[in-house]
């Protein structure tokens, strides 16, 4: 009893071994087309993160632009006035501009100096490098 359970084992076995190159082909089709179809779909992924970047890179260079105004006016301001005194607008927009997370805190404690009787020139001559520093390309 035990050789024709041997022999067929033996047969299981061969058969088995036929059909492997099946089977690896099988496997190799199917790994191509995941990645035929990973490619597609990271390739809208991509686009639609880059259109979100974008998009937020553009939201974040207008947020360090109206910093760029509301600092130029206050200078603008001090230099057409006898007495100077932070306006409300300017105290306004440092109060408001918090809200954005995105907004550098550095610029925030900037404004917040100037509100503590820093002088705006602290920061109106560093225009330049505030905004090679921040503005996103």
């Amino acid at each position: 009893m035990s050789d024709p359970l041997k022999s067929k084992l033996k047969e299981l076995d061969i058969k088995k071994k036929e059909l492997q190159p099946k089977i690896d082909e099988i496997n190799s089709k199917r790994e191509e087309e995941i990645e035929n179809v990973n490619k597609k779909y990271d390739h809208m992924i991509y686009d639609i993160n880059y259109t979100a970047q974008q998009l937020e890179n553009e939201f974040y260079n207008d947020l360090i632009k109206s910093f760029v105004e509301i600092v130029t006016r206050e200078f603008d301001r001090k230099r057409s006035s006898d007495i100077y005194e932070v306006s409300d607008e300017f105290q306004d927009y440092k109060e408001s501009i918090g809200e954005f997370e995105i907004f550098p805190e550095e610029l925030i404690n900037r404004l917040q100096k100037v509100i503590n009787g820093n002088p705006i020139e602290d920061i109106m001559y560093d225009l330049d490098k505030i905004q090679q520093k921040y503005l996103r390309t």
